[in-house]
């Protein structure tokens, strides 16, 4: 405050000095002219001096009443703090006074909360205990349904496969002869061919001896197709015998496994139901000797069939043979 009374009090100055070197330095008739504007400047210069003077009075009461509002403002700070500290210590205090009771009514609840999870527990348990017998009946029935179910997919296969067999064999072995006497076809169209090309004079001796080739080639040929077809009869039976003997053992381990089964259900199921596992063991026994006996139904009727079958075709085939090599001859 001081410096910017100062301020001002050299600026009132300046201006005022710089009036009346202004009007020192105007000419003569200016100055006689104008006596009442230079009047009217000095009374100006007069009321800037009043200005800054009351300004300089004002910052001087500001600066001495600093102090006591300075003090004031302290004062209302400390008793602010100092309502701050009891209503903090008067809010300790009811907390204080108020955690027991909290604490008791916390415990009281986590009992009843713990007592009640206690009895859904063992209303739970209880329910599990009635209902567990019902539960395992039905479980072991569907059980003994499902494997006697296994039994009959598992001989029906079988039949099926032992019934299919004969036919995609016979199949096979048809492809193959016909493969063979197409073979044998070319091979004659062949030397046709090569015998109408040859010159005139060589036409006996080659023909003759392309005939000759012709008919160990064809014979070679024909030799090796009842070959491959001979030995495929002769892996055949093995390799059927391996497949229903696999087929048995898997069938009986099955059985087996079914039985295991009903002994552990006889062995845990009540004594009231005794005569109804009765029955149905005999009709699963049943069912197993059933499916037994069609598949050595099957097993026996199977090589008849096959040879019977066989006889027949090769008749049919030499038949069909002969009849060429005479037409040749």
């Amino acid at each position: 405050m001081k410096k910017l009374t100062l301020l001002v009090l050299s600026a009132a100055f300046g201006l005022s000095s710089a009036a009346g070197f202004a009007a020192t330095n105007a000419s003569a008739p200016a100055a006689a002219s104008a006596p009442k504007a230079k009047a009217a400047k000095i009374h100006h210069a007069k009321k800037g001096v009043k200005k800054v003077e009351a300004s300089a009075q004002k910052a001087q009461a500001a600066d001495a009443s600093a102090p006591a509002k300075k003090a004031a403002k302290k004062h209302h700070a400390k008793k602010h703090a100092a309502k701050k500290v009891d209503a903090s210590a008067q809010k300790a205090q009811a907390a204080d006074a108020s955690a027991p009771a909290k604490k008791a009514v916390k415990k009281h609840h986590a009992k009843k909360h713990a007592a009640k999870k206690v009895d859904a527990s063992a209303q739970k348990a209880q329910a599990a205990d009635a209902s567990a017998p019902a539960k395992k009946a039905v479980k072991k029935h569907h059980a003994k349904k499902h494997a006697a179910k296994k039994v009959d997919a598992s001989a029906q296969k079988a039949q099926a496969a032992d019934a299919s067999a004969p036919a995609k064999k016979a199949a096979k072995k048809h492809h193959a002869k016909k493969h063979a006497a197409k073979k044998v076809d070319a091979s004659a169209q062949k030397a046709q061919a090569a015998d109408a090309s040859a010159p005139a004079k060589k036409a006996a001796k080659k023909h003759h001896a392309k005939k000759h080739h012709a008919k160990k080639h064809a014979a070679k040929k024909v030799e090796a197709s009842a070959q491959k077809a001979q030995a495929a009869d002769a892996s055949a039976p093995a390799k059927k015998a391996v497949k229903k003997h696999h087929a048995k053992k898997h069938a009986a381990k099955k059985v087996e496994a079914s039985a295991q089964k009903a002994q552990a259900a006889d062995a845990s199921a009540p004594a009231k139901k005794a005569a109804k596992k009765h029955h149905a063991k005999k009709h699963a026994a049943k069912k197993v000797e059933a499916s037994a006996q069609k598949a050595q139904a099957a097993d026996a009727s199977a090589p008849a069939k096959k040879h019977a079958a066989k006889k027949h075709h090769a008749k049919k085939h030499a038949a069909k043979k002969a009849a060429p090599a005479s037409a040749a001859n």
